[in-house]
């Protein structure tokens, strides 16, 4: 009988202390930020027996950023999205509105924006975040790819990969280094949006834009070919390899759309980022053309690109940065 009232007195006194321990923590935690929003879905059907689709959401997502200097930096993206789809015919529409914060207590609105869009990704270990507008039957979903601390715009993108939930297009990153990451992106005549292209050399027609970014838009390349009647452009390859010609280049590590430049680990200058280049592959009727630029002193090297007859390259935007 002893033994039974000592066991039963043993878990009371357990009991009590976790209490004690919940209290504690209760009395000490404290709420540092709160929000919420509206979601609701609705299913509509037409007077001619169409019907739709409407889903509106708010969504948060949190990025985590270190600093040598400041430690963990914390940021907030809270994001209120409307999206149409069709469940009778092709096509998506929809709207994103999100702002961005950031400290401790997330007490600091640093930027925010309002566009077409159907979907917002925020990337889980780079600071970038990217819209996206999808679209109807063969479009391609035009991308926008957003400095998560400045709201500054990189570039519009597709993406050819066909990722299910897309973060960023191509990235360079140089290992143990306080150098940004640099983005590599293009966009085709398919794309849903950002389409400015520039007219086109004669006697052929706009085909592609390329992009590489650092902190910024460095540079927009326009690529032009000729055309068979009859056929549009088809990007039927889109891919960064290593550069053969350049120095170390066995050792860049490519892991899907992500590139780690190790053949300059712990470089400073960014006049020493290369060592990949970027291979195109297109059709127009005409036969495959294969297009490779290297990635040279921080940038598409023109100079040394390869490119096929029936194609023409030339720069719209370039800005050194060094």
């Amino acid at each position: 009988m002893k033994t039974k009232i000592l066991a039963r007195t043993s878990k009371t006194i357990t009991f009590i202390i976790v209490l004690s321990c919940l209290a504690a923590l209760a009395s000490t935690s404290q709420l540092l930020y709160e929000s919420s929003g509206i979601s609701n879905f609705k299913l509509i059907q037409s007077a001619e027996g169409s019907r739709t689709i409407t889903k509106t959401s708010q969504d948060y997502d949190i990025f985590r950023n270190y600093t040598e200097q400041g430690g963990e930096e914390l940021y907030l993206v809270s994001s209120a999205k409307t999206v149409t789809q069709y469940l009778d015919a092709e096509g998506i529409t929809g709207g994103v509105s999100w702002s961005v914060r950031k400290g401790p207590r997330l007490e600091n609105v640093l930027w925010g924006k309002s566009e077409q869009a159907t979907e917002l990704n925020v990337h889980g270990a780079q600071p970038v975040l990217v819209s996206g507008l999808g679209g109807c039957c063969a479009e391609m979903t035009g991308y926008r790819l957003f400095d998560i601390t400045s709201g500054r715009l990189l570039m519009s993108f597709n993406d050819f990969s066909w990722h299910e939930r897309v973060t960023q297009p191509f990235s360079l990153e140089v290992p143990n280094s306080t150098l940004a990451f640099r983005y590599i992106g293009a966009i085709s005549q398919d794309s849903t949006r950002d389409r400015d292209f520039v007219d086109p050399t004669a006697g052929k027609q706009a085909a592609l834009l390329l992009k590489y970014a650092n902190e910024s838009l460095k540079q927009k390349i326009q690529i032009d070919m000729e055309v068979e009647q009859g056929y549009g452009v088809s990007v039927l390859e889109f891919k960064l390899e290593k550069d053969p010609n350049a120095p170390n280049s066995d050792k860049v590590e490519i892991q899907d759309n992500q590139v780690r430049l190790w053949n300059i680990d712990g470089a400073t200058a960014p006049n020493q980022i290369g060592g990949v280049l970027l291979k195109v592959v297109l059709d127009a009727g005409k036969g495959s053309k294969t297009i490779k630029i290297p990635v040279k002193n921080d940038q598409f090297d023109l100079n040394s690109a390869t490119i096929p007859s029936g194609v023409t390259i030339h720069a719209i935007v370039q800005v050194r940065t060094f």
